[in-house]
């Protein structure tokens, strides 16, 4: 398995198996404990491909099997040194390369001037709300966290996310306070110079760079 296609759920499972060996219904539930179920949509089901495709690629391998009263077996997995390394070049990946995401939030608001000023506040405030209750309940859990002696290291993702949803929240209560009262001129006709201010521009900046090359080509020699 290629270290770059690591999915998140991988590296999660792989991150839990630094710890000690386990079945699958244990990284499930220390992905449920641990309020991991946030950073990525997974179920046992997922926990369970997932394994299967660390396996195969000889990220992980089986240590064992046992059974629990009537319950199906259960086999117990470890970090191979090859998985130990690949998380490492995928973790890395994740920390400092680009990863552009695609909200469709943007995509709603790039297009929101088509709907009137009244509908947008409305479901932007129905986003505000559920946004800061989202945020209210991460502070707790992460407070409780704290509270219990956690280490910050262990929570530098629950900060970054507490500060984006704190700023979300916050541009959000701007906006919606602009949209009532009017000052995005919402209903306004498009400026028609815009087109011919853009093209300008774009033309200023051709003959720039056209001038800025000019001066460095050099010149031929008798």
């Amino acid at each position: 398995m290629a270290t770059g296609e690591l999915s998140a759920v991988a590296v999660l499972l792989l991150a839990l198996l630094h710890e000690q060996p386990m079945h699958p219904y244990q990284l499930h539930q220390s992905l449920v404990e641990r309020g991991d179920t946030r950073l990525v949509r997974v179920n046992a089901g997922a926990v369970y491909h997932g394994i299967e495709r660390l396996e195969r690629g000889g990220l992980v391998e089986a240590v064992g099997t046992d059974r629990e009263g009537r319950r199906p077996e259960r086999t117990t997995y470890r970090l191979t040194d090859e998985g130990r390394a690949a998380f490492a070049v995928r973790l890395r990946s994740l920390l400092g390369d680009d990863h552009p995401p695609y909200p469709l939030f943007s995509v709603g608001l790039a297009e929101a001037n088509e709907l009137p000023a009244s509908v947008v506040a409305n479901e932007l405030r129905r986003r505000r709300d559920r946004e800061d209750q989202r945020r209210a309940e991460l502070e707790a859990r992460h407070a409780t966290a704290t509270s219990h002696g956690l280490p910050r290291r262990y929570a530098l993702d629950v900060e970054r996310d507490l500060a984006v949803m704190a700023a979300e929240v916050a541009w959000l209560d701007a906006t919606i306070a602009e949209l009532e009262g009017g000052e995005l001129d919402w209903d306004s006709p498009f400026p028609t110079d815009y087109k011919a201010r853009k093209a300008a521009a774009r033309s200023q900046a051709a003959a720039d760079q056209h001038d800025t090359s000019s001066t460095t080509e050099p010149k031929d020699t008798p």
